[in-house]
């Protein structure tokens, strides 16, 4: 593995919710992007949003390289945020399999971002997601965090507190607010990381 080299990956929400902030979200997205930057770690990006449909926006990309716009964001009425976790979780493992041993990041940082319950899953469970997670943290070490408005998701996907940021839909700038908190949050993982050689 590179231990210089770290991949973030975003699973994003593009239900109506966020309508009333579809300019901010992406700037808060990009203000994220650049905070990440570091001189002593290479960071690539996978972007994946879910709505009416399921799209990767970019996969092991130069973060630098990485300019969230408006466009990602066309709101949907629906949320299979299961089913679009899982195969995000799925996808990047894969790739990761078939990536030679000393090109894989060191570490993998994977945050999903979601408002409300998930009404429209079809091929996967709480329960498998929630088992999918486990493994990839336990065997893997990868890492989980979760932005979100609705605690019950929280606890059914079993990611631990510490790791979950609140978005406080009254605040001025909510996504701006919960991208800094969330920022912070991997900042501290990824500083662990390096100084564990991992």
């Amino acid at each position: 593995m590179k231990n210089n080299r770290h991949e973030l990956v975003f699973v994003l929400d593009q239900s109506a919710s966020i309508e009333q902030w579809i300019d901010e979200a992406p700037k808060a997205l990009k203000a994220l992007f650049k905070k990440q930057k570091k001189e002593q770690l290479e960071t690539k990006a996978t972007i994946t949003v879910f709505g009416n449909e399921y799209r990767t926006v970019c996969e092991n990309k130069d973060i630098e390289k990485v300019s969230p716009n408006s466009k990602i964001f066309e709101t949907s009425g629906v949320c299979p945020f299961i089913d679009s976790m899982y195969r995000t979780i799925d996808d990047v493992g894969a790739r990761l399999a078939k990536t030679y041993e000393d090109e894989r990041p060191s570490k993998v940082i994977v945050t999903l971002v979601v408002f409300g319950r998930d009404n429209a899953s079809k091929k996967h469970t709480y329960e498998q997601l929630r088992e999918l997670i486990r493994q990839q943290r336990e065997v893997y070490k990868w890492e989980f965090f979760l932005v979100t408005d609705f605690s019950i998701v929280m606890e059914k996907l079993a990611i631990p507190e510490d790791n979950t940021v609140i978005f406080h839909r009254d605040a001025e700038t909510p996504f701006t607010d919960a991208y800094n908190e969330l920022s912070e949050l991997i900042d501290k993982c990824r500083g662990e990381a390096a100084a564990n050689n991992c």
